[in-house]
């Protein structure tokens, strides 16, 4: 087949196979399809398309440049407040994520990936994936793209998705792994700031003064001071002087880990120390509040740390956890020979 020449279209052979992109503005995309076929036409259309119809002071046909046309469009505009509100927040997130991107490399390989890198907060990550969902389906209004890549994506589960950690398997953890290794720093970190894994993988030295633990959480932007506990600041005082980095829990090669790269780091440490795999770094945070509320702080005061959210979630669990403990006391009794009235029934 013998092809017009086309703008903007770059092309080399491999193996016997052609590979074509498309070059602009300091970016390169990949021409989808076999080379000359009517996918592949249509493909380049789709992002020449982009490039000539893309507003002012993003890159042309990036996922930039997408969010701003969809601020712009009526279907943004005309939202409530509170909810224009909430989706403002989440194109911020998807335009940190992948906005450099051309929209027409966005593919559900990404958007799985997005979603698996945010198991540990299965509810904003939900919310995010709906507004991407809806991103792509303005994309396709334009004629930018005619697939939507983030449609009918598998919902994370929310709500009891995740446990506590137990006391026996704190234990575990650090019987396997020993003081002066990043993964229990990372784990003590967890534990005793009570911070989603987002904010834990992005602190360094200079969140640490005076004994505090200084963080603005990524989630609500609010700054907490936390006292080091006395088990963290163990952990951090054998790993620190092992590493070079600023970052508390870097990369092999020194930098910031991304929440895939966390994620799965993590994962690899809590199955070599044989738990379960129902125990998940934001189970972290509901163990912290439970431990907090032992020690005597009210639910307000535990709020301010981990997170009314957090807070409902574990005061559910410690309920029901209190009410088994009453009726195998009671059955207990029982057996002992004792008088039982109303088992069905607990305090709380």
């Amino acid at each position: 087949m013998v092809l017009v020449e086309l703008p903007y279209v770059n092309s080399y052979t491999s193996k016997g196979k052609v590979y074509a992109y498309y070059r602009r503005d300091g970016q390169k995309v990949r021409i989808k399809g076999s080379f000359g076929s009517d996918e592949w036409l249509q493909n380049y259309r789709d992002i020449h398309r982009s490039f000539e119809t893309s507003t002012q002071g993003s890159i042309k046909g990036s996922v930039h440049d997408l969010i701003t046309q969809y601020k712009s469009s009526p279907s943004f505009k005309q939202l409530r407040p509170r909810t224009k509100k909430e989706y403002q927040r989440f194109l911020d997130k998807i335009g940190k994520i992948c906005g450099p991107k051309h929209v027409t490399s966005i593919s559900r390989r990404l958007v799985l990936s997005i979603r698996n890198a945010g198991a540990d907060t299965p509810r904003d990550t939900n919310n995010l994936l709906t507004t991407l969902r809806l991103l792509m389906q303005f994309a396709i209004d334009m004629e930018y793209v005619t697939v939507n890549p983030a449609s009918r994506f598998k919902r994370l589960k929310e709500g009891d998705g995740h446990r506590p950690w137990e006391e026996y398997e704190i234990d575990q953890f650090r019987a396997c792994w020993e003081l002066g290794g990043k993964e229990r720093a990372a784990f003590e970190l967890l534990l005793n700031t009570g911070q989603r894994s987002g904010d834990v993988r992005t602190m360094t030295r200079n969140h640490i003064r005076a004994n505090i633990v200084s963080v603005v959480q990524s989630k609500t932007g609010k700054r907490l001071d936390i006292p080091v506990a006395n088990r963290l600041k163990d952990s951090l005082d054998a790993w620190l002087p092992n590493t070079n980095s600023m970052n508390l829990v870097p990369s092999p090669m020194g930098m910031q880990m991304d929440a895939t790269a966390f994620s799965k780091f993590m994962r690899k440490a809590y199955r070599a120390a044989g738990l379960p795999d129902d125990f998940t770094s934001h189970g972290g945070r509901y163990a912290a509040a439970t431990r907090l509320k032992e020690l005597g702080l009210t639910w307000e005061e535990i709020a301010d740390i981990v997170g009314h959210d957090t807070v409902a979630m574990v005061q559910k669990y410690t309920r029901q956890r209190r009410n088994a403990r009453m009726a195998i006391d009671k059955i207990n009794r029982a057996d002992q020979g004792g008088k039982v009235t109303n088992l069905s029934r607990g305090s709380d």
